[in-house]
């Protein structure tokens, strides 16, 4: 009677490790949760536009160009910049998390010089990132076209 209450036992402290070792792998794999930069992460974004005024605030733009839609204020360390959006992978997300249109930016040094640089204004620019619920989006990736 002992071994078989040894074997019960075993049994189910099998199982019960088993389970959790499911439910953290798909946690895991479904994504989502805190990261370690802080905020839930929420999957790869990225967007197309371009730079219209560097140093500027969002108000100055729209009373320069009051026809001009989609105008987000990305707000750095070194800066800020604003930027006709043309295009979002993620479109519902990004409305959701980018209202009203003003998001910090977490980015290394020479990407946010890349949207500041003189050279680069007007230029259809892409960039990619991480959007947290926090409206702080975390840039891995600037590219500037033409």
């Amino acid at each position: 009677m002992a071994t078989l209450s040894k074997k019960i036992k075993i049994s189910m402290a099998v199982t019960l490790l088993v389970a959790g070792l499911t439910t953290a792998a798909h946690s895991q794999v479904a994504g989502g949760g805190l990261s370690a930069f802080g905020g839930e992460s929420r999957g790869t974004v990225q967007f197309a536009g371009k730079v219209v005024c560097v140093g500027c605030s969002l108000e100055d733009v729209r009373q320069a160009h009051p026809h001009q839609h989609d105008l987000y204020l990305l707000r750095h360390r070194q800066g800020q910049v604003v930027m006709e959006v043309k295009s979002v992978n993620e479109q519902p997300l990004w409305r959701s998390l980018a209202w009203p249109p003003q998001l910090w930016v977490r980015a290394a040094d020479q990407l946010f010089a890349q949207l500041t640089a003189e050279g680069n204004l007007f230029k259809e620019v892409e960039i990619t990132g991480l959007l947290r619920n926090t409206r702080t989006f975390d840039v891995f990736d600037v590219t500037v076209h033409g």
